[in-house]
């Protein structure tokens, strides 16, 4: 696996960010040791590329000091109904778009942004062997995906390193599920294995939305349901002396080396926060309890 940052800036609220603001906030996580950028051709519906790419057209050192990944799949124009679109023209031209958007002739990685029930595989592996033989990416993922899908996907020649998923303290199935194996349904789902799967095969897993509860219902720092896991989360940042988020994020990353977590508030603090969970060992009974805080059970 390559070496890298396990903390990854997430570009997908970028309505209100000016040039300038993106800029300042680039160097200041360069200079913090985040040397990775997560981004998507639908996020602010293209906004977030485009300013992104003005950045780089004032600095250009700063997109050598970063590894860039971007995502296509998720058709979302305006005035139509949003769908997913795994054909080899959309994955080619859309991702083609992108690199009009950034200014740049290349990216390090390009993630297939949420499974289409249309995907054909022999279709993605050609526009990725495309991509790829065209120089323009080396470097492929997947987000919202799990172990079937992977597996259907891929091919000899193309291995995906990445899962992009929603995880954190708000919305643990992924973990759940992995304790509560050949138990009635009323403790958890079945599990496919899809994070061992993972772990075994040193795919990154990276986590999203990680402050969010369920699917963008609240922070987990406001919504009723937290309100033990706040209490915890704050008596932990006592014992370890750093911020209850930083406590949020720690139990992440404490999950294994495989595990990235995206952050994507695009303020200095919110990085100066994320920056004391890096290197931050919870104790494995704090880790437990931090999960039992959240109401989930442990058979």
């Amino acid at each position: 696996m390559r070496k890298r940052s396990p903390l990854i800036l997430g570009l997908m609220r970028m309505d209100d960010v000016t040039v300038e603001e993106l800029e300042e906030l680039l160097f200041f996580a360069k200079d913090n040791g985040i040397d990775y950028l997560d981004v998507a051709d639908v996020y602010s519906r293209g906004r977030a590329e485009d300013v992104l790419g003005q950045v780089f057209k004032l600095h250009p050192e700063l997109r050598d000091a970063f590894f860039l990944q971007t995502k296509v799949g998720i058709v979302n124009r305006e005035g139509h109904t949003g769908y997913y679109d795994f054909s080899k023209e959309h994955i080619v031209t859309g991702f083609k778009e992108s690199l009009q958007r950034l200014g740049l002739d290349h990216v390090d990685s390009l993630l297939l942004h949420r499974p289409d029930i249309f995907m054909d595989r022999e279709e993605v592996l050609s526009a990725l062997r495309q991509l790829r033989e065209e120089g323009l990416v080396q470097h492929f993922g997947v987000s919202n995906m799990d172990r079937e899908q992977i597996e259907y996907l891929e091919g000899e020649d193309i291995d995906f390193e990445v899962d992009q998923l929603q995880l954190g303290l708000g919305q643990l199935s992924l973990v759940s599920s992995t304790f509560n194996v050949n138990l009635p349904s009323t403790f958890s789902t079945q599990s496919d294995g899809l994070f061992f799967y993972l772990k075994k095969r040193k795919m990154y897993l990276q986590c999203w939305s990680p402050f969010q509860v369920g699917l963008f219902e609240g922070s987990i720092f406001r919504h009723p349901s937290m309100a033990n896991c706040r209490i915890l989360l704050n008596q932990l940042s006592s014992k370890y002396r750093v911020s209850a988020p930083a406590i949020a994020l720690a139990f992440l990353l404490n999950l294994g080396e495989n595990v990235e977590v995206i952050v994507g508030g695009l303020k200095k603090d919110y990085l100066v926060t994320a920056i004391q969970a890096r290197n931050l060992r919870l104790e494995k009974e704090d880790w437990y309890r931090l999960y039992l805080s959240t109401g989930n059970r442990l058979p």
